[in-house]
């Protein structure tokens, strides 16, 4: 039983780092929507769609990166990617 008590231990510092990481992206990735917004008015059209196509694009290489290590490290950080859009809504007086 001690044996499983250090893999249990491995496990949850696991899943919390990857949560942390996934909390910091999250924040990161709802936050810099609000770039978008705050675009200049005469501002190209293509400023704004390349600006959410590159958000994308980060995100989806971050989980990509994070289902190639594992089911543990993408649920994990995934749960703090959702915690991050939480806090940064909240931070910007919206309601998540």
């Amino acid at each position: 039983m001690g044996g499983e008590s250090g893999f249990l231990g491995a496990d949850l510092e696991t899943a919390v780092s990857y949560a942390a990481l996934g909390l910091i992206v999250g924040f990161g990735y709802y936050m810099s929507m609000r770039l978008n917004g705050g675009l200049p008015e005469g501002a190209p059209a293509w400023l704004g769609k390349g600006l959410y196509v590159l958000r994308l694009g980060a995100a989806i290489t971050f989980f990509a990166w994070l289902a190639s290590i594992g089911a543990l490290p993408i649920l994990s950080a995934f749960a703090g990617f959702l915690l991050g859009r939480v806090i940064a809504f909240r931070t910007l007086g919206e309601d998540a």
